[in-house]
């Protein structure tokens, strides 16, 4: 990994990479996939995902088939794969796969691979964001038919693929068994430190509402709306939009957020 920068402007690059045990290939109409050519053993990482972090504003200004080689590594944080196809890009979706995520941006194999055997992951285990949701033609038994940004919400798949989502995901999936409204205590207790620390107190609600008790409140913020504008003037403490966001708070006790 390479820093270019220590400014806000930080910009960071991973190394796209696949093991020599498979070789990229052709697959219409895929376009790209991955074939072992020889055994791969249970437990191999097996590809790790290259590009440069960026966020959901700036992604959304390359063309569909860069983002498509991406993957989400947090809320509002994306690698946008490299300008060019590279090796570790090659690697398609599948509904019954032979490989999981390791961490955020590698894969590996979760099961002994014969050798001619297609590398494959399912997306639900790394992605949230709609920016490559597609009809599914994996034409597997288990072929859900299209996959889609709240697939990791489906119990059968966290059943599954328990051990091999990406960290970013397991959070989603742990912090969706801790989230919880706000009781009469936690609205009394917003309102009364609000005034003097509008921030903690609205990041201790959004905590709660959320399940994630140790975010920070660029990431709540990112969460309570995908809005630029909205998320602009949040971060910058604009104080009608606090307010606007306490009265939320307020009237729903976190419902719907």
């Amino acid at each position: 990994m390479s820093r270019a920068s220590t400014s806000f402007s930080l910009v960071i690059t991973v190394q796209n990479f696949l093991t020599p045990l498979a070789v990229p290939f052709g697959t219409p109409p895929h376009g790209f996939g991955s074939r072992a050519i020889a055994v791969i053993p249970a437990g191999t990482s097996v590809a790790t995902f290259g590009g440069t972090a960026t966020t959901h504003s700036t992604f959304a200004q390359y063309d569909a088939e860069r983002r498509s080689r991406s993957i989400q590594v947090d809320t509002n944080l994306i690698f946008l794969g490299p300008p060019t196809r590279e090796p570790g890009d090659s690697i398609n979706h599948s509904c019954e796969p032979n490989c999981g995520m390791r961490n955020a941006t590698t894969i590996v194999a979760m099961r002994d691979i014969a050798i001619g055997e297609e590398l494959t992951f399912d997306y639900a285990m790394s992605d949230a964001s709609n920016y490559d949701e597609f009809d599914c033609n994996c034409g597997t038994a288990m072929c859900r038919g299209r996959v889609s940004a709240d697939d990791w919400r489906l119990d059968t798949l966290r059943n599954r693929y328990k051990g091999f989502f990406s960290p970013y995901i397991q959070r989603k999936i742990d912090a969706e068994r801790h989230r919880s409204l706000l009781t009469k205590r936690d609205v009394e207790e917003m309102l009364a430190s609000y005034d003097r620390q509008p921030v903690l107190a609205l990041r201790n609600a959004l905590r709660k509402c959320f399940g994630m008790p140790h975010a920070t409140w660029e990431t709540l913020i990112e969460l309570v709306t995908q809005q630029p504008h909205e998320i602009s003037l949040l971060l910058s403490l604009n104080t009608n939009a606090l307010d606007n966001l306490l009265k939320t708070l307020n009237e729903t006790r976190g419902a719907g957020l």
